[in-house]
This record gives structure tokens, sequence and C-alpha cells, in this order.
């Protein structure tokens, strides 16, 4: 056995520091890298989401706005439904009118 100090690595305390700075650097700018990659695709995934949601709203709101003009119970509808029976009332009258020549 002998009395010097076997280390695990060769070098000086200020070559390890300054290996391990190094590592560090290289490890921060790939996760730096790393992070940019994903806060882009996050970014475009929020555009995309934000679009839809745009489109989605329109689409609502063009459905309320025609299903108040032109749906069951809108204004139009009961028109309609008026305009049909006064349109069965006057064919009837009319009718009648012919039918009172006749006799």
């Amino acid at each position: 056995m002998t009395d010097e100090k076997t280390t695990r690595r060769p070098g000086s305390r200020a070559e390890r520091i300054e290996e391990l700075r190094r590592r560090g650097e290289i490890e921060r700018d790939a996760l730096t890298r790393g992070i940019a990659g994903l806060r882009g695709a996050i970014n475009e995934k929020k555009a995309l989401w934000k679009t839809v949601g745009w489109i989605v709203g329109i689409a609502a709101a063009a459905g309320t706005v025609g299903y108040k003009l032109f749906g069951k119970h809108s204004l139009s509808a009961k028109i309609g439904r008026v305009t049909n029976v006064a349109m069965i009332l006057f064919g009837l009258g009319k009718a009648a009118g012919k039918a009172r020549k006749f006799l």
C-alpha cells in the first residue's frame, strides 16, 4: 500500500470545474433550443384553436340569426301561415262568388 492518494479523475480541480462549466453550457443550449421548439408548437396550436373558436362563434351567431328570421316561430313563419290561411279563405270566397252566379 502506498501513501499516494488515488483520484478518480485526472487533472486539477480547476480543470474539472471548467469541464463542468462547458458541459453545463452545452446542456443549457440544448434545453433552450428544446424549449424554443415547444413554444413554437404551442403558439401554432394556440393560433389554430383561436381561429377555430372564431369560426364556430360566427357559425353559431349566423345560425341563431337564421333561426330567429326563418325558424318555426319566427315572424316570417307566422306571416307564411297567415298567408296560407288567407289564400284558402280568398279561394273559398272566390268559389262561393262563382257559385252564386250560377244559382
